[in-house]
């Protein structure tokens, strides 16, 4: 029977937790940044071969399911190590969740980051050239920031949608916040008021998520249309 005592009594427990949780956002969002945004810039050099592997690349990730990469990850990376003499099968199974959601959401940020360096006007390019700044200090001073500021509100909404996602990776048996719930309801028999825990961690910490990213896009907006008015009005 649900008692709300068995929340009050869980609800400590679980949020111990809950830095295993935030590991499995932070490593996993900073890794597939970095290889997203190298997706990106490869794909913007219109190599046709490079070009057609990550496109292959991209479309599995999105056809896919995540639990079905993470299985994949899971079990299949062990083996394939142990060809070359690696043995994997010791690894903590965080390891393996870091390298599953890397490779999902890498796949996703590529798209993003691509899409907001096309959109930054070309004419911002040939600024930079026009001052004498190569390629890459054009493309990291002028295009990289205005970039960024475009695609903030993906950026986001996937930081959100990875930190929801990571209530998945208990079913490779790591023991975040979902994976403490069940073994408390296995001791216990009340996996109801675990999940009613977890739940109310999740919505509570999205919210703050959305509103910060909210927040900070006002800002960036707000400091680009002054911007502009001060260089109109002079």
């Amino acid at each position: 029977m649900f008692s709300w005592s068995y929340v009050i009594e869980y609800f400590p427990k679980i949020i111990d937790k809950f830095p295993v949780t935030l590991q499995l956002v932070f490593i996993p969002f900073v890794v597939s940044f970095a290889l997203g945004f190298g997706i990106a810039l490869l794909r913007l050099k219109n190599i046709r071969a490079i070009d057609w592997l990550l496109k292959l690349y991209v479309s599995y990730v999105r056809c896919t399911p995540v639990i079905t990469q993470m299985f994949i990850v899971y079990f299949g990376l062990p083996v394939l190590l142990q060809k070359f003499g690696i043995d994997a099968y010791d690894w903590r199974p965080e390891v393996f969740v870091y390298i599953a959601y890397s490779i999902n959401i890498s796949a996703f940020l590529s798209e993003t980051i691509r899409a907001s360096i096309l959109a930054v006007p070309a004419g911002q390019m040939e600024a930079g050239f026009s001052v004498g700044m190569s390629s890459f200090q054009t493309m990291r001073g002028i295009i990289v920031p205005q970039a960024l500021k475009i695609s903030l509100p993906m950026l986001g909404n996937m930081f959100i949608g990875l930190f929801q996602a990571t209530a998945l990776a208990y079913m490779v048996n790591v023991v975040d916040m979902i994976g403490k719930a069940r073994n408390l309801a296995t001791m216990g028999g009340h996996l109801l008021e675990g999940y009613i825990c977890c739940a109310m961690v999740f919505a509570v910490i999205s919210l703050a998520l959305e509103v910060l990213f909210r927040f900070v896009n006002r800002k960036l907006a707000f400091g680009h249309r002054y911007g502009i008015q001060r260089k109109a009005g002079a």
